[in-house]
Formats: C-alpha cells, structure tokens, sequence
C-alpha cells in the first residue's frame, strides 16, 4: 500500500483507554520513530482545543491538533484553519432545540474561542465528566446572547438514541449544520459540510500529503468521514458498527489494550 506520512487519531474511546490515560512511555518512543520516519502525528478530535492540551502535555511533542471535529486546526502553537458556526446559525438552532421538548437536552454548551458557554441552571448529568472534558466553563443567563467565535454545540441527551436525534437534527436545518453523534450521550454540531475528514485533508495539503497517504483511527460516528477518507481507516476493536462499516482494518486490540500504538507499532515496521 502507498506509504503512511500522516497518522492521526480521535481521542476518548481510541487513543485513552477507559481510565482517560495512555501509555506515556511506549508512545513516546513512537513519536521518536515517527519523527524519523518522517511521519506526521496529529490529533483529531471534537474536543476543544485547552483539553486536548491537558491530555497530551505528558508527551509535549504532540503539538498538532485538529479539533472541534475538524473546524479549528493548530500546529506548533499557530492557528491554520478556523471555520465556525455561522453566529445566525447558532441563534437559531439553540432556539430551536431549547423550543422543542422532542429535541431539548439536559445540558446545551456552545464551544467557542474564548469558553464553552452553558446556561446557569443547566446540570449535567455526570459533573465530573464535564469538569474533566470542560476546563473552560463560563455559564450564562441567555446561549442566544453569546457573543463569540462559535466552532460547535454540544448537547447530551443520555437517555435518548443520539444518532436518531443527530439525523432529526440535520432534517431540521438541511445545508446550515452538520450534528454528529459523538459518543457518551453527546451531540456535536458543526458548521455544514465540516467534518474531521474535511479539517484534516485541509491540514494534510499545506504538507503536501494526499489522504492516500494518510492512515486515521477512531471509534465513533464522528470519525466515519475521516476512516472513510483516508488511505488507511483504522476502526477500534470497541468502536461503533457504523465506523466499522467504512474502516480497511479493525485493531486487533481495543483502546483499553493499546489498539491504536499496535498498529501505530505495524506502521513503523511496514506491516499493515
């Protein structure tokens, strides 16, 4: 197969293992290997981009991130590619969803440059897990009075079929969003026709790499575009039917058995 050049890997589910870690060690060796074999690590992930920082700060030589599900790219600390919800947009979908009983979730946030916005009385179902993914809460009287770069809404509705809900969504506004289930009851919506495929080919041209040469992991329907995309689509062993579809591999291994460096380690060798 056509050479690997660039590897890129979506975060909760994939990379971290159940317990949110990874092994800081044996990846750091990687990363050593990779930078002279001339391959290219990125992270990719519907995540903003402070925790995906907080993740990887034990190995700091992962400095290239395309988050946000692909709609705000940062290499070595500079800002490539920014594309956020239309602000008309983002009025009129968290009005929309706070409207309508059907569609209304137990917690709405909107992502954006400066914090991810909640309204004040909103609670989360696990504060916990919104303390660890959020490190930059500002919670707010009124989302539709948010005056900021908007890269995605995120909602959870814990108890409902998400991908149901994302394809009542996307009917709801056609051509204005793209919302994609996300994995743990969430919801993210996006600018239309952005997805991390898009972000990360985006990426992929300024360094001359076709999405041929590109291999991709990752575990929910969030990362069906990009697997279905690149040259080398890696589905976790835990990942969902759906991204299974449209993967060339499968790990052998899930993410709470080091899946992704596995195949990370066949790559180097020139085994897959």
């Amino acid at each position: 197969m056509t050479r690997i050049k660039l590897i890129a890997t979506d975060v909760d589910g994939t990379f971290l293992n159940s317990q949110r870690q990874y092994n800081h060690t044996r990846f750091d060796q990687q990363l050593t290997r990779l930078t002279a074999a001339g391959i290219h690590f990125v992270v990719a992930s519907g995540n903003h981009l402070g925790h995906l920082k907080k993740v990887f700060a034990p190995t700091p030589r992962v400095q290239t991130f395309v988050a946000e599900n692909g709609c705000l790219i940062v290499d070595q600390g500079q800002t490539l590619l920014e594309t956020p919800v239309d602000a008309t947009v983002v009025t009129q979908v968290v009005t929309a969803i706070l409207a309508d009983e059907t569609l209304r979730p137990q917690v709405l946030r909107l992502s954006g440059a400066h914090g991810t916005y909640i309204n004040q009385t909103d609670q989360p179902a696990d504060p916990k897990s919104q303390d660890y993914f959020f490190n930059n809460i500002v919670r707010v009287p009124d989302l539709t009075q948010v005056h900021d770069t908007i890269y995605k809404i995120n909602g959870e509705w814990p108890n409902e079929s998400i991908q149901q809900l994302a394809a009542k969504l996307n009917a709801r506004f056609p051509g204005q969003i793209n919302a994609m289930a996300s994995g743990f009851g969430s919801i993210d919506i996006v600018a239309a026709h952005m997805n991390k495929a898009i972000g990360l080919t985006k990426l992929a041209k300024t360094w001359q790499i076709d999405p041929s040469e590109i291999a991709a992991f990752g575990d929910n329907d969030n990362d069906r575009e990009m697997l279905a995309h690149v040259g080398l689509g890696v589905a976790m062993q835990n990942g969902t039917d759906s991204v299974k579809q449209v993967a060339n591999l499968i790990t052998p291994a899930d993410n709470d058995h080091d899946g992704v460096l596995d195949v990370i380690e066949a790559i180097l060798a020139d085994e897959v």
